[in-house]
């Protein structure tokens, strides 16, 4: 029961009407009988320093971002953990009396999706954006064992940027624009997707065909809702390997929920409620 005693987290992002992140954490929650609540805000990138500085003074345990701000609410912490100073990019916020440190858990969950799967690390992995998300991929794939990275995107600038990353990291990388980006893809080991395309309500994009991909190569895409989104489809088809984002939210939210609390989270209660939230929007289109 919520009192005066109850922790807050929450997710800030814009938009946030997709995010089943409520339903996963507050599951998690009411399991282990810990009194926290979680909530999603709207929060558009021009109010982003005023929600921060709110969410600081009205003493949250921590909060999640998601797009568009995970590089933007860099500069309003106190503290950045190595996670977050190696990608470039916080998700995941901890308030430790008033010190906001920032993490990155994508990191955590796109290396827990990936690895047990015989990623071919010594074929280029391509990852398609260069936002926050992004930023994620490159540094898991890297940590994987991958060495040449392909980045493909529409804006130059922030992929030179995550290309300066990867390379500091001791990665070759090419950047690439999108459509030489699809025309490479079968040479990949790895494809990652960490753009919005394909996420509700326009499920039926993707930015690859099965034509363009190859039996055998792994293809993440980081969009979660829905979680066989059409470019997992198409990669069925292609013989490839499916991995949905579904897998990575939850292990990013779980290592997010053990920062906040403290406490080893339930993984398969977030899953399942994850999922459920799901297909309870939409039924089956959301499976």
């Amino acid at each position: 029961m919520i009192n005066a005693s109850t922790r807050l987290c929450c997710l800030i992002g814009h938009p946030i009407g997709h995010s089943v992140s409520p339903q996963m954490h507050n599951a998690a929650f009411r399991a282990l009988g810990l009194n926290y609540v979680y909530l999603a805000f709207d929060v558009s990138p021009k109010m982003l320093a005023d929600a921060v500085a709110g969410l600081r003074a009205l003493g949250v345990a921590g909060f999640n971002v998601t797009i568009p701000h995970k590089v933007a609410v860099m500069r309003l912490l106190d503290e950045l953990d190595r996670s977050a100073e190696r990608t470039g990019a916080v998700n995941t916020v901890v308030n430790h009396h008033g010190v906001l440190r920032g993490y990155n858990t994508d990191l955590h969950g796109i290396r827990r999706a990936l690895e047990g799967r015989g990623p071919p690390i010594l074929m280029p992995a391509l990852v398609i954006g260069a936002g926050g998300a992004a930023r994620a991929a490159v540094v898991a794939l890297i940590d994987l064992g991958f060495r040449r990275i392909l980045i493909a995107n529409r804006t130059i600038e922030k992929s030179l940027a995550l290309a300066e990353i990867a390379r500091s990291l001791g990665a070759l990388v090419e950047v690439l624009d999108l459509d030489e980006g699809r025309r490479r893809a079968v040479e990949c080991g790895v494809v990652v997707n960490a753009t919005p395309v394909g996420m509700y309500p326009d499920t039926s994009a993707t930015l690859l065909m099965a034509e363009e991909m190859r039996r055998g190569m792994i293809v993440l895409d980081l969009v979660y809702n829905p979680p066989k989104t059409r470019l997992l489809k198409e990669a069925k088809r292609a013989g490839a390997v499916p991995v949905s984002g579904l897998d990575v939210l939850v292990y990013q939210g779980a290592e997010a929920f053990k920062l906040w609390t403290g406490v080893d989270p339930p993984i398969e209660i977030m899953r399942r409620a994850a999922i459920e939230a799901l297909e309870g929007d939409r039924g089956d289109e959301g499976r």
